[in-house]
């Protein structure tokens, strides 16, 4: 049984990070474009849905990615090597939760912010406010820049699972 869990753990952890980077991926590359090229009446309009669901989803997979890495741990029965940091291993585990946890409180902290404000001027750019215009792209490329960062973040810590994977 303890190790049907181990593996339910690590399948869990494995997906939910596949979606976390997979959602940013598909946020900058694909959502973000699509909506910045739209007209400001069709984006003050879809924003105020879209925006909060989008959040949502990354805050919620990128929460079940940390919970996870570190219930697996404890099912892999290697926790204690955390307090010794003495291999390779530790040390590429203790680099993957710092990096996934510093990604997930600088997004909550500056794309949250950026994307409710996106939906806060939308409806002011659709009527005509020039300056809630202006904005709006200003916006958008902070959060493209931002979104850029969380991605290279997402390699270096699928580099550290790895390391810690075959160590």
């Amino acid at each position: 049984m303890d190790a049907v869990f181990r593996i339910g753990v690590q399948w869990l952890h494995v997906t939910a990070g596949v979606l976390w980077i997979g959602g940013g991926f598909y946020t900058i590359l694909v959502q973000l474009p699509a909506l910045l090229a739209s007209p400001p009446a069709a984006r003050g309009a879809v924003m105020p849905n879209l925006v909060p669901r989008q959040l949502n989803y990354i805050f919620r997979v990128a929460e079940l990615t940390i919970l996870t890495g570190l219930l697996n741990l404890f099912a892999s029965g290697r926790a204690q090597e955390l307090t010794r940091l003495d291999t390779r291993w530790s040390w590429a585990i203790l680099a993957g939760i710092i990096l996934a946890v510093g990604v997930y409180a600088m997004t909550r902290a500056t794309i949250a912010r950026w994307a409710m404000r996106l939906i806060e001027i939308g409806p002011r750019a659709a009527s005509g406010d020039t300056a809630a215009a202006a904005e709006m792209p200003q916006l958008g490329e902070r959060i493209r820049r931002f979104g850029y960062i969380q991605i290279s973040v997402g390699a270096l810590i699928l580099l550290a699972m790895v390391t810690a994977r075959f160590s």
